[in-house]
């Protein structure tokens, strides 16, 4: 009754969070979402495989701005057979498929309220509780397998750091039609099955570990290296080796059964290969690449864009526990080595190695199965001091309270994980409202300075674009003076300062603004878009020190300083940010301040201003 309780407590906290968080109304209508998604309506509703029209028109009637999948890099693929294919694998719709149907009898008896569509409300619903169901079930799973080796307090204690200090939440409660939660579960079923099977051997639990592996591997194909736990599994030493290649000969029919049932599950999605695509194995992900010579590891988990370790710090503790695992759980070590580092290597050699659309490294989340094992074993052994223990709770407490606050902030657009750098993830670790030097540091990667400690020495340079003459003056809308500048090339309002003029040192700071001024009729809403006021540090060959920029036009208004606010029209607001001495700049180095407009936006700017601090 107490483990009911425990998991009805996950189950409500994780609906109520689902539907607090708001987001499942449009989960599935673009993006990899819709990838995996699409597969059903397209199926069971339209049946147009193989060209998908009637499935993309469904959801753009309630996205009418999503991309074209045809066109967009995260959607449909062109085959030899002239159809297209959805490039996501089937293994996520072949497990929605349930709540699907529910949703469907739903909108089909509505009386109307709802179209039986694939994409309306109900679905939409039905969508994201079906991954929290299958999250659920994957940590009831999870607590199955960790009762065989510990005490139920540290259970209960790895259980909750899971379901609630870890990355899993976001992807089970708020982007959670990706194949992540899925995945979590199928990697927890297939660690419960391989363990039922190696303590008592039969067929039907051998079908259940090869169909479990199987589904691992049509939800994510790259992941059917996840196999290699049930054949590792239990090895210890080199007679446990010997002692598994009799069994087996013995006891061949079984593995038989466990490669039938791996076939089958696997069938589905090698048909829908062969049909779509012309072949039984079909490459769907034409354009992207793994790149196995230069694997980003280190990138993948402390980079502040997606770096796992950095967004599920809790996970450390786990890597920590590996010191004792082996003497823990035995059977666990080599399937644990066989598997994580070849899952670790795959997946940081993939082009898109920070994987955007998610809160941390997303595709660490399946392994959560496997590291609750070490991870258990580091909390066990924490359990032998009250003082140790102290800290396990006050750690698990920490770790829930940080991965809920920053889903929130999330959420709230105040963290963008996969954009992240160090100097903007300080400025709004712990805060509800970001401050503009938050807002600088997100663009220029550098955490400004206390003004209290800083004293002018003098201006450097100040540009007030008076010379009438000019291609690209404008005497309207005008800061100061009679004119300003109309910033309509690459590069504009060029400034350079000799270093060799000057007394700086290292460590002091450059304080350099502009006045910016952008008209309602060129409004922009694309980040990637706006100008950038940058400074260049380069040495006396001209080579590169240090670069910094911030964007002018998101400094305009936007008096909430967020990320994602382009900024006001039609007034003046100034562009302003300190940016430091490197430590390698010389005397004989040059200074280049000048607004960098690639996309060429329409903007007017206005009384540039560069100013030398040193700190007292």
């Amino acid at each position: 009754m107490k483990k009911t309780w425990f998991f009805g407590l996950i189950l409500v906290l994780y609906t109520a969070s689902f539907f607090t968080m708001g987001r499942w109304p449009t989960l599935p209508y673009g993006g990899d979402a819709w990838g995996y998604y699409a597969h059903l309506p397209s199926a069971l509703i339209y049946q147009d495989i193989g060209t998908y029209d009637s499935t993309i028109a469904a959801t753009a009637k309630y996205d009418p701005n999503m991309a074209d999948p045809k066109a967009d890099l995260y959607g449909l693929r062109e085959t030899p057979l002239g159809k297209y294919i959805i490039k996501y694998p089937i293994g996520v719709p072949l497990l929605e498929l349930p709540f699907f149907g529910i949703a469907h009898v739903w909108a089909s008896n509505s009386g109307g309220q709802y179209a039986p569509d694939g994409f309306s409300r109900p679905y939409m619903m039905w969508a994201g509780l079906g991954a929290i169901f299958y999250v659920v079930l994957g940590l009831l799973l999870l607590w199955q397998i960790l009762a065989r080796y510990f005490p139920t307090t540290t259970v209960v204690a790895v259980t909750l750091i899971v379901a609630f200090a870890t990355n899993l939440y976001y992807f089970g409660v708020y982007n959670n039609v990706m194949s992540h939660p899925f995945l979590f579960f199928l990697h927890a079923a297939l660690i419960w099955t391989t363990i039922r099977f190696w303590e008592r051997p039969g067929g039907l639990r051998a079908a259940a570990v090869g169909f479990a592996a199987a589904m691992i591997a049509i939800t994510r194909t790259q992941e059917i290296i996840a196999a290699i736990i049930p054949v590792v599994w239990g090895l210890t030493n080199w007679a446990s080796v010997q002692e598994r290649a009799r069994f087996i000969a013995l006891r061949w029919k079984w593995f038989a059964v466990a490669a039938l049932a791996f076939f089958v599950a696997l069938f589905p999605q090698l048909l829908y290969w062969k049909m779509v695509g012309g072949s039984w194995v079909y490459f769907s992900y034409q354009g992207e690449t793994f790149d196995f010579r230069h694997p980003h590891i280190k990138g993948g988990f402390l980079d502040f864009r997606n770096g796992w370790l950095i967004y599920t710090p809790v996970m450390a503790l786990a890597l920590v526990g590996l010191l004792r695992l082996r003497r823990t759980i035995p059977a666990a070590w080599w399937s644990f080595w066989a598997f994580f580092p070849l899952h670790v290597f795959i997946t940081y050699s993939w082009w898109c190695w920070m994987y955007i659309n998610g809160f941390g490294s997303r595709p660490m989340v399946e392994t959560y199965a496997l590291l609750a094992l070490p991870l258990a074993a580091f909390w066990q052994w924490g359990e032998n001091h009250w003082w140790k223990k102290s800290l396990n709770w006050a750690a698990l407490l920490f770790f829930v309270w940080l991965n809920i606050f920053q889903t929130w902030q999330l959420r709230e657009g105040i963290l963008w994980s996969e954009n992240g750098n160090r100097a903007y993830y300080t400025a709004i670790f712990g805060t509800l409202h970001p401050d503009r030097n938050a807002l600088i540091a997100y663009d220029s990667g550098e955490r400004q300075p206390d003004t209290a400690g800083l004293a002018p020495v003098r201006m450097l340079a100040h540009l007030v674009f008076e010379d009438s003459t000019t291609v690209h003056h404008t005497a309207g809308p005008v800061f100061s003076g009679r004119y300003a500048l109309h910033v309509a090339e690459e590069f504009s309002a060029n400034v350079e300062i000799s270093g060799d003029t000057l007394d700086m040192h290292p460590g002091d700071w450059l304080r350099v603004s502009v006045q910016g001024h952008v008209s309602g009729a060129d409004k922009i809403w694309n980040r990637d878009m706006m100008a950038i006021l940058t400074v260049e540090f380069v040495d006396a060959e001209n080579r590169p020190i240090k670069t910094r920029g911030i964007r002018i036009s998101s400094k305009i208004g936007n008096p909430n300083n967020s990320i994602w606010d382009t900024g006001a029209t039609d007034q003046w607001g100034e562009a302003v940010f300190f940016v430091k001495v490197p430590k390698k700049y010389r005397p004989d180095g040059r200074i280049k301040v000048y607004i960098w407009n690639p996309k060429k936006q329409k903007l007017v700017v206005d009384d540039l201003r560069v100013t030398w601090y040193s700190v007292h």
